[in-house]
């Protein structure tokens, strides 16, 4: 997993020419090697929510799946009214490092056509968030949920429901080894490779979409995590426990299902 360590633009460009060159065209699917499955955090600034969104996100993904499967997951985070190269909120920051996290490499990002072509999943903190998302890049219509909702609609979902063969109908056997193999020697399963991490993520993203009609919340605003911008620092706190909140169920799914866990 890409370590979190700011919105570097000639990373962003690296990157996309990357997702480009590792997917089948017209079709989505890898054609080599898989590059990172890339999960894109959205607010308004890029200086609170989508930034602890990222270095949480990041955290999560590293702990569950382990630092071999690192590589197999990436994520950013930008801003739709955001001014390139500022950096992270202190209060933001504040948080993050009483998480152990280290935030003092990032600057912000605006969001751009360019950076939502290259995300798999897109992650907004608000409903008006996922419009603009929807709006400047329609084709991301079917990969852009609001933090809340994504949780919400991935909810009682088990790892055999994303398991590889899902996203693509025999992609396992197709990829050779997209299914964890195990280590003759020590009989352990090995970490999950990067075409296993990119199946079970698009397996996900579209058994979200499928519920996403099915499964609404009670109100509207129940999936929006409200802006903490000249707000205190505790305010920032459980602005973070929201977010982590939201995130650990559906990345937990994805890291037990690339690891060839059942349940």
């Amino acid at each position: 997993m890409t370590a979190p360590n700011g919105n570097n633009h000639n990373d962003h460009e690296n990157l996309r020419a990357a997702m480009t060159a590792a997917r089948t065209p017209g079709t989505g699917g890898p054609a080599g090697p898989a590059a990172p499955w890339h999960i894109l955090i959205v607010c308004t600034g890029n200086l609170c929510r989508s930034p602890m969104a990222q270095y949480l996100a990041t955290a999560l993904l590293q702990e569950a799946l382990g630092t071999a499967a690192a590589p197999g997951v990436t994520v950013t985070s930008a801003g739709t009214s955001a001014h390139d190269g500022t950096p992270i909120h202190p209060h933001a920051a504040s948080v993050l490092a009483g998480r152990g996290l280290d935030p003092r490499a990032f600057t912000t990002r605006r969001l751009h056509v360019g950076l939502l072509d290259s995300a798999d999943l897109v992650l907004c903190a608000e409903r008006g968030h996922r419009a603009a998302v929807v709006t400047t890049a329609p084709k991301t219509v079917s990969r852009t949920f609001t933090l809340r909702e994504f949780a919400r609609v991935t909810a009682g979902l088990t790892p055999a429901d994303i398991s590889p063969g899902t996203a693509y109908p025999g992609g396992a056997r197709n990829l050779g080894g997209a299914r964890p193999a195990t280590d003759p020697l020590r009989r352990e399963p090995l970490p999950p490779t990067p075409e296993t991490i990119r199946m079970c993520g698009q397996a996900l993203v579209s058994r979200a979409l499928a519920r996403r009609g099915l499964r609404r919340p009670a109100t509207p605003a129940d999936d929006d995590i409200p802006d903490p911008i000249g707000s205190t620092v505790e305010t920032f706190r459980m602005c973070a426990e929201q977010i982590g909140e939201a995130l650990a169920q559906p990345l937990e799914l994805l890291a037990r299902a690339a690891s060839g866990i059942a349940r």
